[in-house]
């Protein structure tokens, strides 16, 4: 089994701006991957292999990408290990379908409460004095100019 250790955090997200250029299908076909696998990386919302990622990421720390045999289940440990989430897509996709049950994805906005704007109370009148400009008392005068 090949060394992860060199795998960096950016080395995953170089992978994932690349998986973006290059779209799903091309990317995975250059790595040698005949097609998506079951495990997800969840970044910002939007799902990536997670298997051919690591081994692009692995490919780009070292010079040397993984073939799809050398990338186990194990082995995405590392991806979580690095802060990234790590998900199986049936169990993603089994969330979406029953929705009061789904938890937020870090890394997205937190959905908006539909509820009414409270109305907003008027700001209260303050007098002051036109030439100090001091709050005026109860009575209508001034305390330091009288």
């Amino acid at each position: 089994m090949p060394s992860l250790a060199r795998v960096s955090r950016i080395n995953v997200l170089t992978a994932i701006r690349d998986h973006g250029l290059q779209g799903a299908g091309p990317f995975l076909e250059a790595l040698g991957f005949e097609g998506p696998s079951d495990e997800v990386l969840v970044e910002r919302g939007r799902r990536y292999d997670a298997r051919a990622l690591l081994a692009y990421a692995h490919g780009k720390a070292t010079g040397e990408p993984l073939t799809p045999d050398q990338v186990s289940l194990g082995s995405l440990k590392v991806l979580s290990d690095l802060g990234f989430e790590v998900a199986f897509r049936a169990d993603l996709d089994r969330a979406k379908q029953a929705p009061a049950a789904r938890t937020r994805v870090p890394g997205t906005p937190k959905p908006r409460a539909s509820r009414a704007a409270a109305p907003a109370k008027p700001e209260p009148v303050v007098a002051l004095c036109p030439s100090c400009f001091t709050q005026l008392s109860k009575m209508g005068t001034c305390d330091f100019c009288e």
